[in-house]
């Protein structure tokens, strides 16, 4: 009976001093990788450290811990520089060429004559928005309008140039083009309560020309009559941005874009902490050596 107790007692204190083994095995393997992971560079061995420290997380029974979802690449951060230093120079452009257009085409008899019958430079107040949209209402209520349209418009902007991808070309060019020209023509609705436009386009039909042709009318009356020649609207410099940078928006509507590449998960380790009963998965034995020895035999 005593020997019994003795074998017990030595099994109990072999048991005992295995568990301390490996505690104490464990302990030195986590701080070795502490040691690694204060020594490593920052982000160079980043990879790893995240596989180890995985890797410390698995199953003790050796299985491996679910792979992460990928996580989409971060995006780059869009250049601010650009946006602001090109709708400035748009900007400029634009009122300087007001500015001209003011001095020069002042009074109502100077017209320049830049391809006759198509297009000349006259000036024209516009208090409206396109196509003298409004430019009958009262202070009160058309100004307030257009400068929320205007804020609106900024707002927008800048908050789709804040999601920009690096291919989107069309659209970077794009948005300073409507943020300079916007800004143009709120400048000039603080300025003066209206809009300054002086590009005049348009084309005398074949009345008009008849009349011209036999003396029977002046260029003047020609070109002031909507029956006799088509108009376009009276426009600027600031509206001929808006509407190139609206068509490149369209352009890149329709323009076919790769899709986000994403990082892929480090392939997890399969780890068994020491000390554990649990087995590591082993390759499935072959019947070779089995034939081998039969043929033997």
């Amino acid at each position: 009976m005593s020997d019994d107790n003795d074998k017990q007692k030595d099994a109990s204190d072999e048991a005992a001093g295995s568990s301390d083994e490996s505690d104490a095995a464990s302990e030195e393997t986590e701080k070795a990788e502490s040691a690694d992971e204060e020594s490593s560079d920052d982000g160079n061995d980043e990879p790893r450290r995240r596989a180890r420290r995985r890797g410390r997380e698995d199953d003790a029974d050796g299985s491996p811990a679910p792979a992460p979802p990928e996580e989409e690449a971060p995006k780059p951060k869009p250049n601010y520089i650009f946006l602001v230093v090109a709708s400035i120079v748009f900007l400029a452009l634009d009122l300087g060429t007001k500015e001209w257009a003011v001095k020069r085409l002042s009074d109502t008899s100077d017209t320049i004559v830049v391809v006759k019958n198509y297009f000349h430079l006259n000036l024209a107040q516009n208090k409206g928005g396109a196509w003298g949209l409004l430019g009958d209402q009262p202070d009160h209520i058309r100004l307030p309008f257009f400068f929320l349209i205007s804020a609106i418009a900024v707002v927008f902007i800048v908050s789709l140039y804040r999601k920009l991808e690096k291919n989107q070309v069309a659209l970077k060019w794009a948005l300073p083009l409507v943020l300079g020209g916007a800004l143009g023509n709120f400048v000039d609705r603080v300025r003066h309560q209206y809009v300054v436009d002086f590009i005049d386009w348009f084309y005398i039909n074949a009345e008009g020309r008849a009349l011209l042709d036999a003396g029977k009318s002046t260029y003047e009356k020609v070109t002031s009559s909507h029956q006799l020649s088509n108009h376009w609207p009276t426009f600027n410099i600031a509206d001929v941005w808006i509407v190139v940078g609206v068509g490149l928006m369209v352009i890149d509507m329709f323009t076919p874009r790769a899709k986000a590449r994403t990082r892929k998960p480090v392939t997890n380790r399969i780890v068994v902490k020491p000390g554990s009963s649990a087995k590591a998965a082993e390759p499935a034995p072959t019947s070779e050596p089995a034939e081998r020895e039969v043929e033997g035999a």
